[in-house]
């Protein structure tokens, strides 16, 4: 059966982090709690900027993707510049108890993809994969 949804964008985000595929395996672990933490929220949250790719809502992500796309940049380092903006509102939302504001969110991801556009060979190395 055939992933859909949050559980496709999900599945596919796992596939781009091998380097993480151990660490499932070691789950169960106090020690690693902390680190399979943060990495479950990274690859939630990466899967989340796909679903609003896919879906092109909000539009103004989509056409931000593109944009790097456009640019040469890859899927992987297109998802990665525009979940910054998206990690960033989502912690200012909570730490300030606010709700997620859609419009700042836009701007932060207008911001990054600026900045990544500006400096594309800082931005790549620094979200690059090394295995």
């Amino acid at each position: 059966m055939a992933l859909t949804g949050q559980q496709a964008a999900i599945a596919h985000c796992l596939q781009n982090h091998p380097e993480w595929w151990s660490d499932w395996d070691t789950a169960d672990r106090p020690d690693d709690e902390r680190a399979i933490t943060n990495r479950l929220i990274h690859i939630h949250n990466d899967a989340a900027i796909r679903i609003q790719v896919e879906r092109e809502n909000p539009k103004e992500i989509k056409t931000l993707y593109d944009t790097l796309l456009g640019k040469g940049f890859t899927e992987f380092e297109s998802i990665h510049t525009l979940t910054v903006a998206f990690t960033e509102e989502s912690s200012y939302a909570v730490e300030n108890d606010e709700t997620f504001d859609l419009q700042r969110y836009v701007n932060r991801a207008r911001s990054y993809v600026k900045e990544a556009l500006s400096r594309p060979n800082l931005t790549r190395s620094s979200k690059s994969k090394r295995y």
